[in-house]
């Protein structure tokens, strides 16, 4: 074999060599892409993401927390420095007094009935009667008038409707059990059954239940013109299940006020369908959903989201500017806790300026983190980029609305309220599992709406649920808004 021909052999061999290290490196690439993918869906969990712990916790190691990062957020266990503790304490007018005495010396056997006793000490048992379901019969008695003749009868309560019927403390119970207390109408029976040796049907549970979905139909409208009136409110959402398909309950609420709506759709339609969002002119605090940011109110961002992901771009990006803005962020909430402590109104021009600026360096200085693409690609979607790129743009064009907890003290820094809200409802799909009917999500958001408002107001839900029952009830003043 001549030289050319073997200069040839080995020039194919490279070419070949090339073009496999060339397919190398490319898959090199795609793996390690993928890799660090597959790593965030790991690492991802509540502290570090908007998942909840419920859905992404199971699986993540108990020991790694975001101590593991330069950014440390949480709280030991138990009660914290300077909360004030609950216990049983002794009342000074006990229901019943039972006096324990001797009757005889315990020496000589003498006998002591004759002699006066004498105080030495107490000690109380709290605990609950026994429950017994009572019946009581209303009897139509009439008189014949001895001088005309007339024969006259009493009229019965105007609550009794039939010959026999449940009482509005029954009604009440099963209300706060199932939107309350959140137990399936299978639960209630059973309960009423051990506790009063009375079960009660599921349909007579839901006709209960009906009622007082009907008796606060102008409650709800009454709430609905109190949150347009108000400057500040919160709104949000969370998928739920209906018949096992996915329907979303939808939240829109204040500091003494609560509005639940189940819908078939999450986006705009459901948010026409309430009627609050396309005619508010106040502040809404929400989790930048785009389809919020549509409405022509003026809108806060929840900068507990944004502290989360901060969190899962240090994990995963190792990049310095997340953990400089997650620190500015808490020392911005921070200043203004003690501004509020101290009754201030604002915090003064120089500190807005000195934070507003530390967040525009900051923003500044992420940029090199982030080189804009070599290439253009040739479809009108937008090159992909990474979660830290993606809230870093959040940040630049966003500044107002990830800012406005800082300028107006009544906007808070999250959006925890509307989150703390819409968790009852979380709670109520694992404890029951999937409403049975939309009706039947419809009654509870009702019911929870009102239950919501009234514990946020501190009044007691049983005396304003009875009320209710009588056609009463409770709605917060404007003032209070």
């Amino acid at each position: 074999m001549n030289k050319d021909k073997i200069i040839e052999n080995i020039l194919i061999e490279l070419k070949e060599i090339k073009e496999k290290l060339s397919q190398a490196k490319e898959t090199i690439v795609s793996l390690k892409k993928e890799n660090k993918r597959l790593k965030e869906i790991i690492n991802k969990d509540s502290s570090n993401s908007s998942k909840s712990p419920s859905t992404n916790d199971r699986f993540t190691d108990p020991k790694k927390s975001s101590s593991d990062t330069t950014i440390k957020k949480k709280k030991p266990r138990g009660g914290q420095e300077g909360s004030k503790g609950t216990n049983l304490k002794k009342v000074n007018n006990p229901d019943h007094i039972e006096i324990l005495e001797v009757n005889s010396c315990k020496d000589c056997n003498h006998n002591l009935e004759d002699i006066d006793s004498k105080l030495i000490s107490t000690k109380q048992l709290f605990d609950i009667p026994p429950i017994n379901i009572e019946v009581t019969e209303y009897q139509l008695h009439s008189k014949t008038c001895s001088c005309c003749g007339s024969v006259n009868k009493p009229e019965y309560p105007s609550n009794l409707k039939s010959y026999v019927q449940y009482g509005d403390n029954i009604k009440v119970l099963v209300a706060y059990l199932n939107t309350y207390q959140m137990l399936p109408y299978d639960r209630i029976s059973e309960f009423l059954e051990d506790f009063i040796s009375h079960k009660i049907s599921n349909g007579t549970i839901y006709n209960m239940l009906n009622s007082f979905y009907n008796k606060l139909e102008s409650f709800e409208n009454d709430i609905k013109d109190l949150l347009l009136k108000s400057k500040v409110i919160h709104v949000d959402e969370t998928g739920t299940r209906v018949k096992d398909k996915l329907h979303w309950t939808h939240v829109v609420s204040s500091s003494i006020v609560t509005y639940y709506m189940i819908h078939q759709k999450r986006g705009k339609d459901a948010i026409d369908t309430m009627a609050i969002l396309p005619s508010y002119d106040g502040i809404a605090v929400h989790d930048h959903w785009k389809p919020y940011n549509k409405y022509n109110c003026t809108h806060s961002f929840c900068n507990a989201h944004h502290l989360r992901e901060l969190i899962g771009i240090v994990q995963n990006e190792d990049v310095r500017w997340a953990t400089d803005m997650h620190s500015l962020l808490t020392n911005m909430n921070n200043y203004i806790y003690k501004l509020k402590e101290n009754n201030k109104i604002s915090p003064s021009k120089g500190k807005i300026q000195q934070f507003y600026q530390q967040y525009d360096n900051i923003c500044q200085s992420a940029l090199k983190y982030y080189p804009p693409p070599i290439e253009i690609p040739k479809t009108k979607r937008k090159p992909k980029q990474s979660k830290g790129k993606n809230l870093l743009d959040r940040f630049v064009a966003y500044k107002d609305e990830t800012l406005r907890f800082f300028t107006n003290l009544l906007v808070p820094f999250t959006n925890n309220l509307a989150e703390r809200d819409l968790r009852m409802i979380k709670v109520k799909e694992k404890i029951s599992g999937c409403f049975a009917s939309f009706k039947g999500a419809e009654i509870f958001n009702r019911i929870r709406g009102y239950i919501s408002t009234v514990k946020k107001n501190n009044r007691s839900v049983l005396d304003e649920m009875k009320n209710v029952l009588v056609g009463r009830y409770y709605v917060p003043s404007l003032v209070e808004c």
